[in-house]
């Protein structure tokens, strides 16, 4: 395993923000990764598990225990039309190997920043295609490290939401249908959407992703911006005058500067639309 020490965690997630963690450690497979929680379980050693620090919003506190990636979790393979996978592979490295041998129902989530594991727990989508939406199972260990799969119809899952958000249910892999079409006509339809991403999204500024759940038969961009929030910050972070839905980093935002924004937002569209706004983001707490 991968151990590193007095980790500055502004590296490890997508806003670029947190403090030290005083351990980081990157399983090499399965059986490493239950070896280490019982381990860190006896020790009674805090533990928390970060993906590809999308979707997250990290403490500003330093973090005196061991944070754990799952990055080295990649592999990727091929059983007929069954794919199974790794929670550490990249989601964009999982579309484009679909997109490699056939199969081309996964290619709207390209452009999607993270790991597949974290696109799984918040059921992760673009242009109108979801994760669960060819899910048949998923692998997960629990904090013990007991491992067991679940099938899709044992997990409540939702828009942008599954069982798994805020659970100590670890996933490890997962297996998908896949559903054969015509690659190149797939691979246009991505470049087109990469252009309406960068044209329409702040990509040259750290941030998260959507910041809220589009709530039903609405818009939370539309909501934000008709409130005349766009632009407005507090500290280093500002929402964005591109779309109204991403908050960013533009000038060493802490952790505190984008949560009290978040508050601002929910308060100014609840007051203006009587329209509560659903983080979907995470809010972590060490």
């Amino acid at each position: 395993m991968k151990v590193l020490e007095s980790v500055d965690l502004k590296k490890y997630n997508t806003y670029g923000i947190g403090g030290i963690a005083k351990y980081l450690i990157s399983p090499s497979n399965v059986d490493d990764l239950e070896c280490l929680l019982k381990y860190l379980n006896e020790q009674n050693t805090f533990w928390y598990i970060l993906g590809g620090g999308s979707n997250v919003i990290l403490p500003d506190e330093d973090f005196d225990g061991v944070i754990i990636r799952l990055d080295k979790l990649d592999e990727f393979s091929i059983d007929g039309d069954i794919i199974t996978a790794g929670a550490g592979i990249s989601l964009g490295k999982f579309v484009k190997n679909m997109l490699d041998n056939g199969f081309t129902n996964y290619g709207a989530l390209s452009g999607i920043p993270g790991l597949l594991g974290g696109a799984i727990i918040g059921n992760a989508g673009a242009y109108g295609v979801s994760v669960f939406d060819y899910l048949i199972s998923v692998t997960i260990m629990d904090d013990l490290g007991n491992i067991r799969v679940l099938e899709k119809p044992d997990i409540n899952y939702d828009y942008r939401y599954t069982e798994f958000k805020g659970g100590k249910n670890i996933i490890v892999a997962a297996t998908f249908q896949g559903i054969r079409g015509d690659v190149a006509e797939e691979l246009e339809k991505i470049s087109d959407n990469m252009a309406k991403r960068r044209s329409t999204q702040p990509l040259e500024y750290k941030n998260a992703g959507s910041v809220f759940k589009n709530p039903p038969g609405a818009s939370a961009g539309y909501l934000i911006e008709h409130a005349g929030l766009k632009g407005i910050s507090v500290g280093g972070a500002k929402v964005s005058e591109k779309h109204a839905n991403f908050i960013i980093n533009y000038n060493n935002a802490t952790s505190n500067d984008i949560k009290k924004l978040i508050d601002i937002i929910k308060g100014e569209v609840k007051k203006k639309f009587n329209e509560e706004l659903e983080l979907e983001q995470v809010i972590v707490k060490w």
